[in-house]
């Protein structure tokens, strides 16, 4: 749990320690990663560090959370729906082509280490994996999906916004897990998403 007392720091702080978190999540894989080096770094105090925090999975969780703000910035500015214009977009093209152009599309708004970060989540352990990934997709995605469905003119009225946006927020998550599980690669993976994403969307279509 992330506790009232951190979003109560001068940004200047919060902004450091995140950045440090950031650059030690990066360096190492999640197990390796040392409280210490980035409070240290950070130049925060160790004894203040649980009056913010419960544990380090709630740092990792505010890194990954921070590139997929990326990625949701990038498409509003560009004024594009995640879901017409990423994942579904995609699925129409292809494995191969899709995967690709999808590729670039995050490597035009991602910097490298932010790709070195995600590949750390996929090796962490299964339970920080899935609390990173599940407090994501529940705080940050359905939302703006469920926004998206309302929006949309092809989608029926009569559905349940907020079971069907939570569910499209799981169809990158679901297939990462099951992929860390079956050694599949990162690509297998998110086409296994599109195919989630597009049976779903397609369900609630008029």
């Amino acid at each position: 749990m992330i506790h009232q007392t951190f979003y109560r720091l001068p940004d200047e702080k919060r902004a450091r320690l995140l950045a440090s978190a950031h650059r030690e999540f990066t360096q190492h894989t999640y197990e390796k990663t040392s409280i210490n080096r980035i409070l240290d770094e950070a130049k925060i105090p160790k004894g203040s560090f649980y009056q913010y925090f419960d544990d380090k999975s709630d740092l990792f969780y505010l890194c990954i959370f921070s590139v997929y703000e990326k990625i949701i910035a990038a498409r509003a500015q560009n004024n594009e729906l995640l879901l017409n214009s990423g994942l579904i977009r995609m699925m129409n093209l292809g494995y191969d082509r899709g995967y690709e152009l999808f590729s670039e599309d995050l490597h035009s708004i991602l910097e490298e280490d932010d790709f070195t970060l995600f590949s750390n989540m996929l090796r962490a352990p299964d339970a920080i994996r899935n609390y990173v990934q599940m407090s994501v997709a529940s705080e940050l995605i359905a939302p703006i999906f469920k926004a998206e469905l309302k929006s949309d003119p092809k989608i029926r009225t009569d559905i349940d916004y907020d079971y069907f946006s939570y569910l499209l927020s799981l169809t990158e998550m679901i297939p990462v897990n099951y992929g860390a599980r079956t050694g599949q690669s990162i690509e297998q993976t998110i086409y296994l998403g599109f195919q989630y994403m597009r049976a779903i969307y397609d369900s609630i279509r008029k």
